[in-house]
């Protein structure tokens, strides 16, 4: 008896308690920041790799730097609600042109369907992967060249190019829908 008084004294005391502060079922959201503008439901992972428009070729005489001619992939197959996880693109194996110089690539430049572009470094063996244009819509058309420089000494009175050329180009998104 002793036992069922102090059980029945605990809860008519945790009763009155709890009933002293009420508390909104939606104060949380009033107090909570948001971080995100947008919430996204992802489904399982997909990629689609998609092979360059042409090749992407850089001729530069020795000591010089600049960009190669920009390659189109064309991604317009994807569902509109497909959103970027990530890229890779794989410049495959370059081949001299010339046979004098030596042209070392330093970035990649990438523009998404929209226009907006990203710089990232050149990856090794030629493959570039980047999360830069994450929760971009991946549908369209990207745009890729690369940056370099023809590494060979200028010597006096000698003006010859150099340069390489990437045949087969390749650029993975991997993507999920919204």
């Amino acid at each position: 008896m002793k036992i069922k008084k102090c059980i029945t004294a605990l809860v008519a005391t945790l009763v009155i308690a709890c009933s002293t502060f009420p508390t909104s079922a939606y104060a949380s959201t009033t107090t909570q920041k948001t971080t995100c503008d947008k919430t996204i439901m992802y489904t399982s992972n997909m990629s689609k790799t998609v092979n360059a428009s042409r090749a992407m070729s850089l001729a530069l005489y020795p000591g010089q730097s600049g960009y190669s001619n920009t390659v189109s992939f064309n991604f317009i197959g994807l569902p509109a609600n497909a959103i970027v996880k990530s890229i890779k693109v794989d410049a495959g194996r370059g081949t001299v042109l010339g046979g004098l110089g030596a042209i070392l690539p330093q970035k990649i430049k990438i523009t998404n369907p929209a226009g907006e572009s990203k710089e990232e470094p050149w990856g090794r063996g030629n493959v570039t992967t980047t999360s830069a244009f994450i929760a971009d819509k991946a549908a369209g058309v990207w745009n890729v060249c690369y940056y370099g420089t023809n590494i060979a000494s200028p010597s006096s009175g000698s003006q010859f190019i150099g340069g390489t050329k990437y045949a087969s180009v390749k650029m993975t998104i991997d993507y999920v829908l919204e």
